[in-house]
């Protein structure tokens, strides 16, 4: 048996992770709203890109001025936007800094792949604390409040990160494809 000052230590260190954890329930919940509500946002952004990119692939000879298929695909866009920036830029700078700026919408939408099931994961734990203590308790609805929240954010989690993988693998191949035809057309003019 423990001494009584270590055992009283230790029931102090128990109650303040579960107040410092419970304190993080909350946050994380909004979290993972805001995930699914951008994850969301992102595939509707993903459909009207899908729309766009109607048409079959044409070889681009002048990245500057593609066939009307290709000038509304996002890499064509982003070429531009970046040449409007800076026209004095190096094409191959230019299509350096397209790259950049397509793996960064690439990026947004990849982060919620490993963050929402993680957020997902932690509002699941959270709760089954107190889901614990109202067993002990005989508290059954607490019970089972405690139970479909932490069951009801795991959802949401792997829904968002679901979501965010479909998007990110989809975005990333369409780009890879743009900066195909962009680097083509660069090493055609050479």
């Amino acid at each position: 048996m423990l001494p009584a000052h270590l055992m009283k230590m230790i029931e102090q260190l128990q109650q303040t992770v579960y107040i410092l954890t419970n304190s993080l329930l909350w946050p994380v919940v909004i979290a993972l709203l805001f995930g699914m509500a951008h994850t969301l946002y992102m595939l509707g952004n993903l459909c009207s890109e899908a729309l766009r990119r109607r048409g079959n692939a044409v070889a681009v000879i002048n990245p500057d001025e593609p066939a009307d298929s290709m000038k509304r695909r996002q890499g064509f866009l982003e070429w531009r936007i970046q040449a409007v920036n800076d026209p004095s830029a190096n094409r191959w700078l230019l299509l350096d800094r397209t790259e950049a700026e397509l793996s960064r919408r690439v990026d947004a939408a990849r982060i919620w792949v490993r963050l929402g099931p993680a957020l997902g994961l932690a509002g699941t734990l959270i709760p089954l604390g107190g889901a614990l203590t109202a067993l002990a308790a005989n508290d059954l609805q607490i019970l089972s409040q405690r139970l479909i929240l932490a069951f009801g954010t795991t959802v949401l989690g792997l829904v968002a990160g679901s979501i965010a993988w479909i998007v990110s693998t989809t975005l990333e191949r369409w780009y890879r494809l743009d900066l195909a035809e962009i680097r083509h057309s660069l090493e055609s003019e050479e």
